[in-house]
């Protein structure tokens, strides 16, 4: 298993944990963009890219999970 395919299911789990828990997902460019409820995230079927919808201006960042390097449950409330 390839370590997108380990981060990628993480993230599921992430996303369909009950309750659902808040977490950050960190970008080989330095980029961090925190989840903050399941409704803000979708994911493709074949699991190589995710989409962020960002709160504040509700827009849809694209990321490739080959760019994700690291995911970090976050100390904060959920939305």
């Amino acid at each position: 298993m390839s370590e997108g395919d380990r981060f990628f299911r993480r993230i599921l789990e992430l996303v369909d944990a009950d309750p659902f828990l808040p977490f950050d997902i960190r970008t080989s460019d330095g980029r961090a963009y925190f989840v903050d409820s399941p409704d803000f995230f979708a994911r493709s079927r074949e699991g190589d890219v995710i989409t962020y919808y960002t709160p504040e201006d509700d827009r849809a960042v694209t990321i490739r999970v080959s760019q994700i390097v690291s995911l970090e449950v976050a100390n904060r409330p959920a939305a």
